[in-house]
């Protein structure tokens, strides 16, 4: 069975592009359009679980910075990729400080996203095992 990705961005262009990514890599890609979208769809008991998300810092309404908030709060062990058109270092140092695992500076290319991701999901299957 494939891991599932939760892309959350609210541009519709850079979504279908990652999405695109992230089947090529041959992973399921799930997407959403919002942070309040992605924290329902991570919070949902219903739903399949996320093996890990990529997301978008800007966003309308609750932002990237929030989403990392609330997984936090959730106590929510997911590995979170940060992508971002705007890649300064104080951007970087608070989104790994609020508990993203990578970041990545828009566009991305297949080849960084496909290792993000691998290590991501390596490093959730460890904790997993530990």
């Amino acid at each position: 069975m494939a891991e599932r990705i939760l892309i959350a961005d609210d541009d519709a262009v850079q979504r279908r592009l990652v999405e695109n990514m992230v089947q090529r890599c041959r992973y399921e890609a799930i997407v959403v359009e919002s942070g309040d979208a992605a924290m329902a769809r991570l919070i949902n008991p219903d739903a399949p679980v996320i093996d890990a998300m990529l997301l978008d810092l800007a966003m309308p309404g609750l932002d990237g910075m929030g989403v990392l908030e609330r997984i936090r709060d959730a106590g929510l062990n997911i590995p979170v990729i940060v992508q971002t058109a705007h890649g300064g270092i104080d951007n970087v140092v608070s989104a790994m400080r609020a508990g993203a695992h990578d970041f990545v500076v828009k566009p991305v290319s297949a080849e960084r996203l496909q290792v993000s991701l691998r290590n991501a999901l390596n490093t959730s299957a460890l904790k997993g095992e530990l």
